[in-house]
């Protein structure tokens, strides 16, 4: 992979990631803000509140997940394995890359293992 390339693609890890992280301050600056409001009686009930907090820790954890992904590629950035597949060893396609800039895999390595045809020392399996 070029040195252009890269750069392009760790730049875009990081807007992402920095994405991520305000969109979470908002939500928990709009979240303090409502609990210090007064609400009507509607929204008081168990049911709504439920629904918040289920939606909210989902909206989290995928947020997390997102945060993890983002920083275990730049770690690949930064130990220079970034964009080499993990099955095969192959250089991973800078447009797969930059739709996927946390991907691990190339595409026909992907697709390998979704079709369950993830290769084995002895070839792939049957």
């Amino acid at each position: 992979m070029r040195a252009n390339e890269l750069e392009v693609l760790k730049a875009d890890l990081l807007r992402r990631r920095e994405t991520i992280m305000e969109t979470t301050r908002r939500a928990q600056q709009g979240l303090d803000e409502m609990k210090g409001a007064e609400r009507d009686p509607e929204f008081e009930e168990a049911a709504q509140r439920e629904h918040e907090q289920s939606t909210l820790s989902l909206l989290g954890e995928v947020q997390r997940r997102h945060v993890a992904m983002i920083d275990a590629a730049l770690a690949r950035v930064a130990s220079g394995e970034y964009g080499v597949c993990l099955d095969c060893e192959s250089e991973i396609d800078f447009r797969r890359l930059t739709a996927l800039p946390f991907a691990l895999l190339c595409a026909e390595c992907a697709t390998r293992r979704e079709r369950g045809l993830a290769m084995q020392p002895d070839g792939p399996s049957l």
